[in-house]
């Protein structure tokens, strides 16, 4: 699941005809969150042709129906509704807390949407408990040192404040180059080096971390650094806590072209298959060129977007900063994105 970091009201929508009851609430368990919720159909024509789901978002504040910051931190598809007036729905999902150890204003959403995509605000309702996610996390100082071929990693502190019985996944420190300084969900750029550190046991620590990690390459172009901490899932890694480095760097484009491994060292990540797979079916068939696929503004990496021909990489981070988006016309929305850019790339761009 993406992680967006802004929750909005549908522009337009007709709100009050599906709504949230009274009873609703939301808990923990490990890595996952139940929710559940009382739904009130005043208008039993809305809830047709919709596909509807509960989200839980993690805010810096009340939120009131104008844009805010946040995490999405879980998604319970409850699928279609029935036209009854009162009605029961909840599920239970895996749980994206917001990196960081941050007081959080928890808001429950009653969003619609179709394949999977719930991006129409139906209702929601804050409440009034703050939350602080206990994750593992960074202390003190964090640092590195960036060689041609290497880098050094360094934190003062490594801590896991969870109970004393909860040990921590795999734990991995990691340099990436971001498209803008980091704040929540997936990291938005290139991994630069990474090393696993192991596990960790609740209320444990590791002091006067320091390791050293081949460098995967220097991507051409100007870019904001990043250390993240990052635990290992049942769904993959998944970032804990981070700090972010206040100069930008940026690498010619020669740099572009990954640094060869020393002998013996493990490669920091792994060939892409899908890469490989594209590779062997153009050597393949040479002669055939296919139309490229339309990217997703919501889903896609900025990476991935900026790949897109006549996309700026500054319009590239500012679309990732304000998606979701419930309909191409609201890239018109974004600094430095006009009405003849937006023509000539619809047919490169998808929701």
């Amino acid at each position: 699941m993406q992680t967006p970091k802004h929750l909005r009201a549908t522009p337009g929508l007709r709100t009050g005809s599906v709504r949230l009851g009274s009873t609703h609430a939301y808990g923990f368990s490990g890595d996952h969150v139940r929710l559940d919720a009382e739904l009130l159909v005043d208008n039993p024509a809305a809830v047709e042709g919709r596909d509807w789901a509960l989200q839980l978002w993690a805010c810096s504040g009340p939120f009131d129906g104008h844009a805010s910051a946040g995490t999405l931190v879980a998604q319970a598809p409850v699928g279609p509704l029935s036209a009854e007036p009162q009605q029961y729905v909840g599920g239970e999902a895996f749980a994206f807390p917001p990196a960081g150890h941050g007081i959080h204003s928890m808001v429950m959403v009653l969003a619609a949407g179709h394949d999977g995509h719930f991006d129409e605000v139906h209702d929601y309702a804050n409440y009034p408990r703050p939350e602080c996610f206990a994750q593992p996390e960074i202390n003190g100082t964090a640092g590195f040192e960036l060689g041609d071929d290497s880098a050094t990693l360094s934190a003062e502190g490594i801590t896991n404040p969870r109970a004393p019985d909860n040990l921590s996944g795999t734990l991995s420190l990691e340099l990436w180059a971001l498209t803008a300084p980091y704040t929540s969900g997936k990291p938005d750029g290139v991994p630069l080096a990474a090393s696993q550190l192991g596990c960790l046991g609740g209320q444990q620590a590791w002091h006067d971390v320091r390791v050293d990690a081949p460098v995967a390459g220097k991507p051409a172009g100007s870019w904001h650094l990043a250390m993240l901490l990052r635990e290992w899932t049942p769904i993959g890694f998944v970032t804990r806590d981070y700090a972010n480095f206040a100069l930008p760097v940026s690498w010619p484009e020669a740099a572009e072209a990954p640094v060869e491994a020393t002998a013996g060292a493990k490669p920091a990540t792994k060939p892409n298959k899908a890469g490989k797979a594209a590779s062997k079916s153009k050597d393949k068939d040479k002669s055939s060129k296919a139309k490229p696929a339309a990217i997703s503004v919501n889903t896609a990496s900025a990476a991935e977007l900026a790949a897109v021909k006549g996309l700026p990489k500054a319009v590239v981070a500012a679309i990732v900063a304000a998606r979701p988006f419930a309909a191409l016309d609201e890239l018109l929305e974004v600094k430095g994105l006009g009405p003849k850019l937006l023509d000539k790339l619809r047919a490169s761009l998808t929701l």
